[in-house]
């Protein structure tokens, strides 16, 4: 069993070595960042945004960076160029495009970061956004589709998929065609007149999260219709597993307010989109979390309106959009269509920024060279408290300056998306909205008390009086197992109510780091509450058929008059109570430091639990070290080296 590292370089050197790698987002943009894995989970080489930013501040302490100079610009780089506007991207995929058939014998496909299925007999399409854990899910199910039309002042419905007679799945390279089409017939009276021929194609690319829908229908040259109404369906919104459900839809137009409909009591709506360029289907919840499904019609000129389905109360059912062909249709090829993308994190009242977000992922799909996921970085806070490290660190040791990188770009940098933040996190938390992560804000408020402790400037300190004001509204206050105060940070404010150690240490870190800077009773009492939260359990760790008991820290928390823990199996949750523990005892606060001795005994109780845990997980590879994520897993990842070196370590400009 190998010691636990003391000095940063070996660990270091294994995320160089053996993580850090090219990826190239199109033709003209090509960088190196840190891979999830240097094995790949499931074939997936993923790149993440928040994992970068994490490797980032590691890197970014002095002695690494002179060690890793180039390294580190390239993943500063990197994280840099996956913000646009307000929005950090989530995650980069190389192309991947797979046919699996399951056990079952149902044939699905595995994209770069969606899975589709399809039963197109049943004219259905299921997609989804896809991840290693549990919250891959069936997001979206295009599907229940009419052709409605006027034949001698007499409207019809007719349902495409009680006439398909045609199917087809396709791959060519990166491309999948998937195809239904079927004679489409009515009866005004007696006699059966042939409407014509519909298709639907559906087309899906490795190198892109766009999902492309067509419907084509080629009108009878004697059928006398009129008016025909084209539509594309949105079915089973809010089916409820994966927490899958939608609440809003939303319709913009250049130049125009949105239009907006939230799903209140069932009924039946009809929503006009005269012009709409740009409409969408979305989640009322936290921001980093929060389903989307956003549509760009091919000619906008074409969506008249949007019928929504609410079967249960808030929750939307089945969203139908439709593309009107007015006048007479006899002979007519009449074609409309949709670019879709699915997002599970974003801010989704900015509907003109993800019109504009739809045209450029349009313009660029065709020399897109991985897939780029449009939803916003979990971690937001991550990125933000990156950039302010880097920022300390160039200010005060200029031998790491580069030409690439400069104090005033990285604190112009910082302060644009610590504005960002204002508008699109707290902003919503101030109208009762549950935008924010606690883990998330915990990261932007260390952020902001290095570029205070960096700068001196006032304006970061009232942001960071209001950002600790923000994350004080996150503790759940109950009587632990002696009947003392206790309190928990919860991820959420309205959802995700389970206290995670992660989100629990990095609360209180924040809380103790801010106290260098903030003069108030309220931190030491949330912080002193705080540490009553964790406990040491015996856990069921389920290793394929394998069942293993392990001894391991826990955070607990009163839901509903129950106790509810969340333990730090995985390694990259150890490294955050670690770094909390460690700047708690460090803490020049007299107020913390008494915290710190009344808790002592607990604490070192803690700690040489997950020092122990810890040492089970090293692993010693050429001259570096491994950190895996966890005893039984086989290696590290982007999120688990970092954190836990920075655990271990901390950062000298904290």
């Amino acid at each position: 069993m190998l010691n636990i590292p003391t000095d940063a370089m070996a660990a270091a050197e294994h995320l160089v070595r053996y993580l850090y790698k090219p990826i190239d987002l199109t033709d003209n943009n090509k960088f190196f960042a840190v891979t999830e894995t240097a094995n790949l989970v499931g074939d997936d080489d993923w790149v993440w945004t928040d994992d970068n930013a994490k490797v980032l501040e590691f890197l970014s302490r002095p002695e690494v960076w002179r060690r890793f100079p180039g390294q580190t610009l390239e993943v500063l780089r990197f994280v840099q160029s996956m913000c646009h506007g307000p929005f950090m991207f989530r995650r980069v995929s190389t192309p991947r495009l797979e046919r699996i058939t399951d056990p079952n014998g149902e044939t699905r496909y595995i994209h770069s970061l969606m899975h589709v299925r399809h039963d197109l007999q049943r004219g259905s399409v299921v997609l989804g956004v896809r991840f290693h854990d549990i919250r891959t899910a069936d997001n979206l199910l295009l599907s229940d589709n009419t052709v409605e039309f006027t034949y001698k002042s007499r409207r019809f419905v007719l349902d495409v998929e009680d006439a398909i007679t045609t199917v087809e799945a396709t791959q060519q390279g990166h491309v999948l065609t998937l195809r239904h089409s079927g004679e489409l017939h009515f009866k005004p009276r007696w006699l059966t007149i042939r409407l014509g021929r519909i298709d639907y194609i559906y087309t899906i690319d490795a190198r892109s999260m766009l999902i492309g829908v067509e419907v084509a229908l080629q009108v009878d040259p004697n059928a006398k219709v009129a008016d025909v109404v084209l539509t594309v369906g949105h079915d089973q919104l809010s089916h409820g597993r994966n927490e899958v459900r939608y609440n809003t839809v939303a319709a913009y137009a250049i130049g125009s307010p949105p239009s907006i409909f939230t799903a209140a009591e069932p009924g039946r709506h009809r929503f006009p989109t005269a012009g709409a360029s740009y409409y969408s289907i979305t989640q009322a919840e936290i921001a980093g979390f929060a389903l989307a499904v956003h549509s760009a019609p091919w000619g906008p000129g074409r969506l008249a309106e949007i019928d929504i389905c609410v079967q249960d109360p808030g929750r939307l059912h089945l969203v139908t959009a439709r593309y009107r062909f007015d006048g007479p249709c006899r002979g007519a090829r009449l074609v409309a269509g949709e670019n879709k993308l699915l997002t599970a994190g974003g801010f989704y009242g900015r509907h003109a920024d993800y019109a504009a977000l739809m045209r450029e992922a349009v313009a660029t799909k065709p020399v897109q060279q991985a897939a780029l996921d449009y939803s916003i970085s979990y971690d937001y806070g991550a990125e933000i408290n990156a950039i302010a490290k880097c920022f300390a660190v160039c200010s005060t040791e200029p031998d790491l300056r580069m030409a690439l990188i400069t104090p005033e770009k990285l604190r112009s940098f910082f302060d644009q998306y610590l504005e960002h933040y204002f508008d699109n996190f707290v902003r919503g938390h101030y109208e009762r909205q549950n935008t924010i992560m606690s883990r998330q804000l915990a990261f932007v408020i260390l952020g902001v008390v290095t570029m205070y402790r960096a700068t001196g400037c006032e304006d970061y300190l009232d942001r960071l009086r209001r950002l600790c004001d923000v994350l004080l509204d996150f503790e759940v206050t109950f009587s632990d197992v002696a009947g003392q105060p206790a309190s928990g940070f919860p991820y959420g404010i309205a959802s995700h109510r389970a206290v995670f150690v992660d989100g629990q240490s990095a609360s209180l870190l924040a809380l103790t780091q801010a106290a260098k800077c903030i003069s108030e009773p309220r931190f030491a009492l949330a912080i002193d509450r705080g540490l009553a939260s964790y406990c040491l359990e015996t856990s069921l760790v389920q290793l394929g058929d394998r069942k293993q008991k392990v001894d391991v820290l826990a955070t607990s928390v009163d839901i509903d008059g129950r106790l509810h823990t969340e333990n730090a199996y995985w390694n990259f949750t150890v490294g955050m109570a670690l770094r909390f523990f460690a700047a708690l005892r460090n803490s020049p606060e007299a107020a913390l430091q008494d915290i710190a001795a009344r808790h002592r005994h607990r604490i070192e109780l803690f700690e040489l639990v997950l020092r122990w845990q810890l040492r089970k997980c090293i692993t010693e590879r050429d001259d570096c070290i491994e950190i895996r994520t966890s005893e039984f897993s086989a290696e590290t990842n982007s999120e688990t080296q970092p954190w836990v070196m920075l655990g271990l370590l901390g950062h000298p400009y904290d």
